[in-house]
């Protein structure tokens, strides 16, 4: 009987497979401790999200009520298992792009993933000029500030 547990449990060290430390990373929440899949049945299920699919690379899934773009890895993806965020954060001065998300697999490849991320972001969010840096942005694009304003119709 011994035996047989001793085999039985060096069989089942030897099929184990260690599992990666969920990582979050960036700036967007997401509750990484709920694992990889239950966070892409949540992403899917949530109500309105346009779905991009895509047997290799990644799937998107862009949910347009809080300008969020969700990216989640396919097996052949080289930081697979992960859920990268991307999101729009508009504000007075200026608008923004920001990303984050979880990590369950190689983190060398999760961290060369999150560098081109963070460049491309840095280039995006130079090119949007601040909102209201301006005062023309503040008046209506169809009215002639040359001419006088029309006369209020009679009563």
């Amino acid at each position: 009987m011994r035996a047989a547990l001793i085999i039985g449990a060096a069989l089942f060290l030897s099929s184990y497979t260690p599992r990666h430390p969920a990582v979050e990373f960036g700036n967007v929440a997401l509750d990484c401790r709920k694992g990889f899949d239950a966070l892409r049945s949540e992403i899917v299920s949530i109500s309105g999200v346009v779905a991009d699919e895509h047997d290799r690379g990644s799937s998107a899934y862009r949910d347009d009520r809080e300008l969020k773009l969700y990216l989640i890895t396919q097996p052949d993806h080289p930081a697979h298992p992960a859920i990268f965020v991307r999101q729009v954060v508009p504000s007075i001065e200026v608008t923004q792009i920001i990303s984050g998300g979880c990590g369950f697999g190689d983190q060398s490849a999760l961290e060369r993933e999150l560098r081109a991320y963070q460049q491309f972001d840095r280039l995006l969010n130079a090119e949007e000029d601040c909102f209201m840096c301006t005062p023309s942005r503040l008046e209506s694009p169809t009215v002639d500030r040359r001419r006088r304003p029309p006369p209020p119709p009679p009563l």
